[in-house]
């Protein structure tokens, strides 16, 4: 597959896993300087976009027959970086369990509130449990944000943020006004900026 098209839940890492291929493979390649200069970022494709996929390059290695060998497949993982907040404090050192194809990882957010976890190349979604006793739930979907310079972006970012997106403008208004910008409803370049910051993707 020469060329793929990016369907919803797509990232990089994912598409040059299905291919047997590293992440930085696809994304570096010649053929992908255009995708490179309009999605800054890898994990953040929109569907329609087109991906170069190189095809598998076949490597060979002169060894001895009568000795052992050991080759060393290079990995593919994803990474997921995600903030708790209350109340726009941060969580921090909470405990928390990421379970995902049936894989359970556990771990304490930081002092910033931020988990950090490593995932396999394929997954699309996953549940994070935080805190002790009666825990709080979430839902996740790996690949499922778009581009900030989309509407779809700019929606699910306030959503994530806890801004109410049933009145996008009243939303994004509301976002303005807690970050000190000039209150307008509209998304200009300084509140995309800001949306993406306060996001962190």
């Amino acid at each position: 597959m020469p060329v793929y098209t990016v369907q919803e839940g797509d990232c990089i890492t994912s598409i040059a896993d299905q291919a047997g291929l590293t992440w930085q493979k696809v994304w570096n390649h010649p053929e992908n300087a255009g995708l490179r200069q309009q999605r800054t970022d890898p994990n953040v494709l929109y569907p329609g976009d087109s991906v170069f996929v190189p095809d598998l390059e076949i490597r060979k290695e002169s060894r001895p027959t009568d000795q052992r060998h050991r080759f060393k497949k290079l990995g593919s993982t994803a990474k997921l970086k995600l903030r708790l907040l209350v109340e726009d404090k941060p969580r921090a050192g909470e405990p928390y369990r990421l379970v995902i194809d049936g894989v359970t990882k556990s771990g304490t957010t930081d002092g910033n509130g931020f988990i950090n976890q490593s995932l396999p190349p394929g997954a699309t979604s996953g549940t994070l449990y935080v805190g002790t006793g009666v825990q709080d739930v979430y839902q996740l979907s790996f690949g499922a944000l778009d581009p900030i310079d989309t509407p779809e972006g700019v929606t699910k970012r306030l959503l994530n943020l806890g801004y109410g997106t049933d009145d996008l403008a009243e939303a994004i208004s509301a976002f303005q006004q807690k970050q000190g910008l000039t209150v307008t409803g509209q998304v200009d370049a300084a509140t995309r900026a800001k949306l993406q910051s306060e996001h962190g993707q």
